[in-house]
């Protein structure tokens, strides 16, 4: 074998090795994707199939007085699904956003929390009873907010309108007022991010035990070619600059999930004068409501009532 087929064959074993190591990478960062971005509708939770346990809470749901299901549609035209409880005198209305991989019928603890107001709860597109089939974390969900928001300010009594957030649901909410700065009179945001990008990244190299590069650029760049947004774009930490309305900032002292370093950030950069920020008892991530539920009732009205006095 002369030296120039050796150095054919070199360069043959080379390519043949660097499209393995290549496909690889493509396809760690394209499952990652995938398992990010398409949120499923059946996933084991306290050992049971989610939508048992939905189906068992929507009926719990659909018995207490005066509460419908309802369908809408985001600005986008995506079909979401709500449940609307309407009270007999209501001092304020309330609209409810839930997590990333989250349910409507797992906001059944707000109903309780707050009977003085109506209170609205909804799936985002790809949870739930909603259409969809893609979660873009926040990036487009603001315009299920913003539908959300708009259902309950016109088959409700004009009354003040409260958004509160959880995680994805807090950082959309955020989003969602930056657009349309008009859209409620408070902003509650539970456990939300402050930079998606900065998130993905850590929780990536947290759970997958893998390093920042050469995986979260490509994954960046599929986020892009599927949903059309940019991770980068999508900065509650800058929008929230731009709101004007007060906000409480609720994050547990020890959220491993989204650090609560994310809530001071936002606080840190919110207008109105009246916000707050709360660090919370030890907790799960977006389960200060429920553990400590006496405790997040009085946060709540404490904030609103210094705002909204008629409303508590």
């Amino acid at each position: 074998m002369n030296i120039s087929s050796t150095f054919k064959h070199f360069l043959y074993i080379s390519a043949v090795f660097v499209g393995i190591v290549a496909a690889i990478i493509l396809g760690i960062s394209y499952y990652a994707l995938k398992k990010l971005t398409f949120a499923p509708r059946d996933y084991i939770i306290y050992n049971s199939n989610i939508s048992h346990i939905t189906r068992e809470l929507r009926s719990e749901l659909l018995h207490i007085d005066h509460t419908k299901e309802v369908s809408f549609f985001s600005k986008d035209g995506i079909r979401l699904s709500g449940i609307f409880v309407q009270r007999e005198r209501p001092k304020a209305n309330l609209v409810v956003c839930h997590g990333y991989k989250g349910t409507k019928e797992f906001l059944y603890p707000y109903i309780e929390l707050f009977p003085e107001w109506n209170v609205f709860i909804f799936d985002f597109r790809a949870h739930g009873q909603s259409d969809g089939r893609i979660t873009t974390i926040g990036c487009l969900e603001y315009q299920d907010v913003s539908a959300a928001a708009h259902y309950i300010a016109h088959n409700a009594p004009k009354l003040p309108l409260f958004i509160l957030g959880l995680s994805m649901g807090g950082a959309a909410s955020i989003k969602a007022v930056e657009h349309e700065p008009t859209l409620c009179d408070a902003l509650i945001i539970d456990s939300s991010y402050a930079r998606l990008d900065s998130t993905v990244q850590r929780v990536f190299c947290t759970k997958a035990n893998l390093p920042h590069y050469p995986f979260l650029p490509i994954i960046r760049a599929m986020f892009h070619y599927l949903t059309g947004c940019n991770l980068k774009d999508m900065n509650p930490v800058k929008s929230v600059r731009s709101i004007q309305q007060p906000i409480l900032f609720i994050h547990a002292c020890n959220d491993t999930y989204i650090p609560p370093k994310n809530a001071v950030a936002l606080y840190a950069n919110a207008q109105n004068k009246n916000s707050e920020l709360w660090i919370a008892p030890h907790c799960r991530h977006i389960r200060l409501h429920s553990q400590h539920a006496r405790l997040y009732r009085e946060k709540v009205l404490s904030f609103i009532k210094n705002n909204f006095p008629a409303a508590v």
